[in-house]
């Protein structure tokens, strides 16, 4: 990332980039010092990615002397260039650490770390920040430039607590050489650990890859990977990346050098997981192992409907059982008659004739209540799900990295306070989520994070509806509530986190609720301290708020 930053030291010119053209002061005949930036602060610390480069030009008038003290680990670059240029080999034309009395200097860094390059000026006249020195006036102005090395992924994969793979910056895994990576063994049903251990070249986010399991693909710091069927997989890969825009892009994609053999299990076989209903009626779960093929197995299940409302209670058989054709570990049921997501469904299992690859029988097991599907009303792309990147426009801070929303409470830099920001290293579905960060006071009387006008969104119909987020709480957070606002209706939905699980995504619903119409206004998020005040930081993440259609059953 090069950005272009201006500086005036009757008149001083930082500029990321090359440029042939001449400055002219804006001061005449007398001494003065100013500097801005194109951000509209004045600031001298910069960051860039080792092997680019930043121009400094001095646009001075009236200093009598000047020169550019610049430190080791940078390469000096002839003005012979330009910003087409992406490797710069042939253009240097000396190393730091040293000086110059150049009125440009285009630095190529060439090792990480914190670089420091003064740039001294001596007038005849006083000027802002100069000090005496024999009769004359001395500037010397220190421009700070932290160089992120290239990203290069470390990480362990760990069996339990053990520790089977640990791979460190410096290795570098081909696939070539995959016949002499270590093998792990685990038993059908059993679950691998991957914890990215990245630091070097300051990356904040990842994307992880996954073979043979129980999941494709993940981004999260630590994640759990069960193997379930068997044969003999390379683990995947890992990608890390600087996402931030703020910071220069850079990424890098590393293989994970293991290889896993899934064997028979010495475990019984058994459901594994909940029982969900898809938008299609048709009721699933997964067993701890590969399956065998499944028949006439339907009389082995028990499917009992409630539904209070209606006053419906009825066993409804099942029509057909199979083993789903995309993943050899899970059951479809399909029923022999409708059910409606404001029914309350269980299934209960008499053990029969399913059977996984390694020859165990799938066990009994007692009536499962099924999470049932539901659909949003809120179903707005993009939207609730905090998918849209920040496009450029306006104040990236104040809004919170995103489009469609304002942060009332954010400052307008890096510097922050950044309550709402959204972090594409976590999420609960899609690519990002929205973030909440206070400083170590803890929360502020309100932070709010305001939506955009309803007419930009899909109203809300009359209806009962169900309100439902998805949050991951830090394991050190305190707070008991947090609130979203139909801003015009007045209509607050508060959720208790009081007792909700640390450390993981979980999905938060309140009871059935009836809404009016609702076809403009503002839909805020708002987390105040009240009852909740103390003085830590409190993280969490949100996403996906949905108003939950209900089907009634009539």
């Amino acid at each position: 990332m090069k950005t272009k930053l201006i500086l005036v030291a009757v008149a001083l010119v930082l500029i990321f980039g090359c440029d042939s053209e001449e400055y002219e002061a804006p001061f005449g005949d007398f001494s003065a010092l100013a500097w801005i930036t194109t951000e509209g602060t004045e600031t001298s610390d910069y960051i860039t990615a080792v092997n680019e480069y930043v121009g400094f030009r001095d646009v001075s008038q009236n200093a009598i002397e000047h020169t550019w003290r610049y430190p080791a680990g940078t390469r000096i670059l002839r003005n012979d260039f330009n910003q087409n240029d992406t490797i710069y080999t042939n253009f240097i034309s000396g190393s730091g650490p040293a000086a110059t009395g150049n009125n440009l200097l285009n630095l190529l860094f060439v090792e990480p770390g914190v670089k420091e390059i003064v740039l001294r000026n001596v007038f005849n006249d006083s000027v802002r920040e100069s000090v005496p020195v024999e009769g004359k006036w001395v500037v010397e102005k220190t421009f700070t430039v932290n160089v992120l090395d290239e990203v290069s992924p470390s990480f362990q994969v760990l069996k339990g607590s053990d520790v089977v793979l640990e791979v460190s910056e410096s290795d570098m895994p081909l696939l070539t050489d995959s016949a002499s990576w270590p093998t792990v063994t685990v038993e059908a049903g059993e679950q691998l650990t991957y914890v990215d251990r990245t630091t070097v070249g300051a990356p904040d986010n990842r994307t992880w890859t996954f073979n043979g399991g129980s999941i494709a693909t993940s981004n999260r710091e630590s994640e759990n990977v069960q193997y379930r069927n068997l044969g003999t997989f390379q683990a995947g890969s890992i990608l890390s990346r600087r996402a931030d825009i703020t910071k220069p892009a850079g990424e890098a994609t590393k293989l994970i050098p293991l290889t896993i053999e899934v064997v028979p299990s010495s475990q019984p076989l058994t459901i594994d997981g909940a029982i969900t209903e898809n938008e299609s009626e048709v009721l699933s779960f997964k067993v701890s192992g590969q399956l065998k093929t499944i028949v006439n197995e339907e009389n082995n299940f028990t499917v009992n409907v409630t539904n209070t409302v209606s006053g419906f209670n009825e066993t409804i058989p099942v029509a057909s059982v199979t083993i789903n054709p995309d993943d050899a570990s899970q059951i479809d049921l399909v029923l022999s008659a409708p059910i409606f997501n404001s029914d309350d469904i269980t299934v209960s299992y008499t053990s029969g004739a399913i059977q996984s690859e390694d020859s165990r029988i799938l066990a009994s097991f007692d009536a499962i209540p099924v999470v049932m599907n539901f659909r949003g009303e809120m179903n707005i792309e993009g939207f609730t799900g905090y998918e849209v990147a920040w496009s450029g426009s306006g104040n990236q801070f104040r809004k919170a990295n995103t489009e469609g929303y304002f942060a009332q409470q954010n400052g307008r830099s890096n510097a922050g306070p950044l309550y709402y920001f959204r972090d594409t290293s976590m999420a609960f579905e899609g690519n990002s989520s929205m973030k909440f960060e206070t400083p170590a006071e803890g929360i502020p009387d309100s932070a709010r994070l305001q939506g955009g006008g309803f007419p930009m969104l899909s109203p809300v119909t009359t209806g009962d509806y169900i309100p439902s987020v998805w949050v991951f709480i830090d394991n050190a957070n305190t707070m008991n509530n947090l609130q979203f606002t139909f801003n015009a209706e007045g209509i607050k939905f508060i959720f208790d986190i009081s007792t909700t699980p640390r450390g993981q995504w979980v999905r938060l619903t309140l009871p059935e609720v009836s809404l009016p119409d609702i076809s403009k206004g503002r839909f805020d998020l708002e987390i105040t301290n009240i009852g909740q005040d103390d003085p830590i930081v409190q993280k969490l993440w949100l996403d996906n708020f949905d108003l939950l259609i209900i089907e009634p059953r009539l």
